[in-house]
């Protein structure tokens, strides 16, 4: 079936003590076709095989009394990678997966 990896793995790990919460998350995608004829590639880049690739993301927060901050960064190995190919619009040929990217939060609860 195109479009669909035989393999999709997506695991993580959690910490907790007081305040204080971290994550890592791992997610992984086997190699896989865009169309159902298999075809390793064709001349229009409209079709062909999609690599596998291997994604980590971490977040952390700490919360203490009426406060809270949160930050996180994506694609914490900054991987390249693509999860389909464009047949049209900007296309034809692949469409890039984001790099390495991060976020801060800082809130109040009232």
């Amino acid at each position: 079936v195109e479009q669909v990896p035989p393999l999709t793995l997506r695991s993580g790990l959690s910490w907790s003590l007081g305040g204080c919460r971290t994550s890592l998350q791992f997610s992984y995608v086997h190699s896989h076709f865009s169309d159902a004829t298999n075809a390793e590639a064709t001349p229009a880049a409209t079709a062909g095989r999609i690599p596998g690739y291997a994604l980590l993301d971490f977040s952390a927060e700490y919360t203490w009394s009426l406060y809270k901050i949160e930050a996180g960064i994506s694609n914490l190995t900054n991987t390249a990678y693509f999860t389909r190919r464009a047949v049209g619009y900007p296309g034809p040929g692949i469409i890039p997966g984001d790099g390495i990217g991060a976020y801060l939060t800082f809130a109040v609860k009232l």
